[in-house]
């Protein structure tokens, strides 16, 4: 190759790759904001009230959660929730004592499913949801914290009939990426309602309509595939930012690292499972979200790399190139800061210095898992990231399936 081709090969890369990033990362939800909505009144905005209010059946797979199991089980029991209300726990093959605690409470409200082996979360599901007597399903962790009437209002809307799907909203603690991060996607989520789509559910946060459950493959991770399922059967996804969920985030990096990496692996596996499902079903706007939203996100570091790659390369050429060095040389700057002062142990006093180097980990985390699905390697079963939780308490999805 030439001299000059491969100049241009480089400057198409330049180009190409931060443009890829703009888009997934700021035009993105520029584009978002001047879609138009899908109706002009918002699920978001529905000042209805179900009467009566519908009887809900909440989920929650454990694997090994003795420390937190008993405190999700007295908080679902003093919820005044203004109906029927029960709570399903399923044990995922735990050997720490979940079941010996949980079984301290089955009674008609609180019923216990304990298996032998490990699974893996969507088997759970599927063994739980048939024996579920609501006419709402809610899926929960057992780390999460529902804020006092978090379970009336996440069920509030379905009082629009063409709601079939409610997610809830969260608040991260202990992470200086995580509540930043929330609040960015809070934004998004804001437009991607407004269509009556979104990319996923909170998994510690959502609910369903019991008629739009049905059994599939456990690898279809449950809070990515389900607002696809929704969507395909012609109802629309909510948004409820009055039922707040609190979830800790691991301080331990190697955790956040395999959970990103794992779930960004079975979202990917549902991705590109329903991509020829969603083009034979003309739902663009799905199409359109869950490729911005997901699959241009996980491929953000391939594209840091290239793009550092081909600045490099390209930076004696020009102005804009010399100028894109000098961002880059900061941003690295700061990754190696952060990793600095976490290595050291100094993050309560500099927090903001850890965000970079958290966003990269996480993102390449992300990649790792992209990755981890074209070899074929999926991660059925999850280890627990408990922390201590706190002290206040066309064709059918089924045949695609």
């Amino acid at each position: 190759m030439s001299s000059a081709s491969a100049t241009e090969l480089l400057r198409a890369v330049f180009y190409v790759t931060a443009g890829l990033l703009l888009y997934a990362w700021l035009i993105y939800p520029m584009v978002l904001a001047i879609l138009p909505a899908r109706r002009g009144k918002t699920n978001r905005d529905s000042d209805k009230t179900p009467e009566p209010f519908p009887s809900v059946s909440i989920i929650v797979a454990a694997y090994n959660e003795a420390g937190v199991i008993e405190a999700k089980i007295r908080r679902f029991l003093a919820d005044n929730y203004p109906g029927i209300s029960e709570m399903l726990i399923v044990s995922d093959g735990s050997t720490d004592g979940t079941v010996e605690i949980a079984s301290r409470f089955t009674g008609d409200r609180v019923r216990l499913l304990a298996e032998s082996i490990h699974r893996g979360k969507g088997t759970a599901l599927a063994r739980a949801v048939p024996r579920a007597r609501g006419e709402i399903l809610v899926f929960t962790d057992a780390t999460s914290v529902f804020a006092p009437q978090a379970l009336t209002e996440l069920v509030r809307p379905f009082a629009d009939q063409r709601v079939g799907l409610v997610t809830g909203k969260v608040r991260v603690e202990g992470s200086a990426i995580a509540g930043l991060y929330r609040r960015y996607e809070e934004a998004i989520e804001h437009f991607e309602e407004l269509g009556g789509v979104i990319s996923t559910a909170h998994g510690c946060v959502y609910a369903m309509r019991r008629s739009l459950w049905c059994q599939h493959d456990p690898r279809l991770t449950n809070d990515f595939f389900h607002p696809i399922l929704v969507n395909l059967r012609g109802f629309d996804v909510a948004v409820s930012r009055d039922a707040v969920c609190t979830e800790d985030y691991s301080p331990d990096p190697k955790i956040q690292f395999r959970r990103q990496s794992r779930m960004v692996a079975l979202a990917s596996f549902v991705y590109f499972k329903y991509l020829p499902v969603l083009v034979c079903a003309r739902k663009w706007r799905s199409l359109f979200i869950l490729t911005s939203h997901k699959l241009m996100r996980w491929l953000t570091v391939p594209c840091l790399a290239l793009l550092a790659i081909a600045t490099v390369c390209l930076a004696g050429d020009g102005m804009i190139y010399r100028a894109a060095l000098g961002g880059e040389v900061f941003f690295i700057s700061m990754v190696i800061a952060g990793a600095l002062v976490e290595h050291f142990g100094a993050r309560s006093r500099l927090n903001r210095l850890t965000f970079v180097t958290e966003f990269v980990t996480l993102n390449w985390a992300g990649t790792l898992g992209l990755w981890e699905f074209f070899r074929g390697q999926l991660p059925i079963t999850w280890e627990t990231t408990t922390a201590p939780i706190h002290a206040a308490a066309s064709a059918t999805p089924e045949q695609a399936a």
